[in-house]
């Protein structure tokens, strides 16, 4: 089996096993305190409620654990069924009158939920693949006043040693390109204008959303690590077309720039990041293999990072976005 482009989709999975999802998560960073303890701090300033919050884009459901210790319901939302049924069975422990699921795209949530319905929205790895306007729309109005929207995204893990950085990195960038061009590059009018979508999302560091001053307030923006290094999981080696970031930052936001070694840390070896590399994307076990170009790239990392089994410290560039609806 393979994996289609259907319309209004960037990629449609299918046949996915449960083992691509273990690897995935293995492969990742936790949303932790690091993530939500800003959020829950955040919507606690306003006195907002913990009641209920709605998941966009849950996945294999890395947000739901957080969410769940703090909130009475919680939604999580997909538009792809294999990624819930995953979920789902992850989660199974938790009573559905907790833990509720709802097939949809991030644009079409009011199809399924009244206006006013969450105190809190979270979107992870997820936005930049939606339409800008529609998804701040839909969220504006499925929060009640003063209810908050956490958007955050983190990009490829990022050596900490001065040389790895200079030498290692561009490899590892290199490998994820090249895993990227043959699902990111090719495709139709309407895939070519998703994909472009999110690649110059990523290249934005986020900084491409727009809030209103009619609808948004008290945005905060948090970025990690990004002095040097990308958010993009491909850059434009990857594309067929021109990756163009742009900004929406207006002046009275809050932008924090924090480089910080420590944040996500985490001490791989080149086998690791061989796992990740191959596990980037959601794909069925049949395709997740490698070929001459990807081999030589990951080789020549294994090399840099001085042969099988030594580690290296690394930290991921990550961004955090909080805003308030208006009262």
């Amino acid at each position: 089996m393979s994996t289609s482009k259907p319309e209004n989709s960037v990629w449609k999975l299918q046949n996915i096993e449960a083992d691509y999802w273990h690897e995935y998560i293995a492969t990742r960073p936790p949303y932790d305190r690091r993530i939500f303890d800003p959020i829950f701090k955040y919507h606690a300033a306003n006195k907002s409620q913990f009641k209920d919050a709605l998941d966009i884009g849950t996945g294999a459901g890395s947000a739901l654990g957080p969410l769940l210790q703090r909130f009475q319901n919680v939604t999580a939302s997909d538009n792809d069924t294999v990624s819930l049924a995953f979920a789902q069975e992850r989660y199974r422990h938790i009573q559905s009158s907790q833990l509720s699921w709802t097939t949809s795209r991030g644009e079409d949530l009011l199809e399924h939920h009244d206006p006013s319905s969450f105190d809190l929205v979270t979107c992870a790895l997820t936005f930049p693949l939606l339409d800008t306007d529609k998804a701040l729309h839909t969220v504006f109005t499925l929060l009640r006043l003063g209810g908050t929207l956490a958007i955050w995204f983190y990009g490829p893990p990022i050596f900490l040693d001065a040389s790895l950085a200079e030498k290692a990195q561009p490899v590892l960038y290199a490998a994820l390109d090249h895993s990227f061009k043959p699902v990111v590059s090719g495709g139709d009018a309407q895939q070519l204008a998703s994909w472009k979508r999110a690649a110059d999302g990523m290249a934005s560091w986020l900084d491409y959303i727009p809030f209103s001053e009619d609808n948004w307030t008290n945005i905060h923006r948090q970025k990690w690590n990004n002095a040097r290094d990308r958010l993009s999981f491909f850059g434009p080696a990857a594309c067929d077309f021109e990756v163009e970031p742009t900004s929406a930052v207006s002046s009275n936001e809050i932008v924090i720039n924090e480089q910080d070694p420590n944040f996500w840390k985490i001490d791989w070896d080149a086998e690791m990041l061989k796992r990740f590399v191959l596990s980037i994307f959601p794909k069925p076990k049949s395709m997740v293999k490698t070929d001459e170009i990807l081999d030589g790239h990951l080789e020549k990392l294994k090399e840099l990072m001085g042969g099988p089994g030594v580690k290296a410290s690394m930290t991921w560039p990550a961004v955090l976005i909080l805003v308030r609806k208006k009262t």
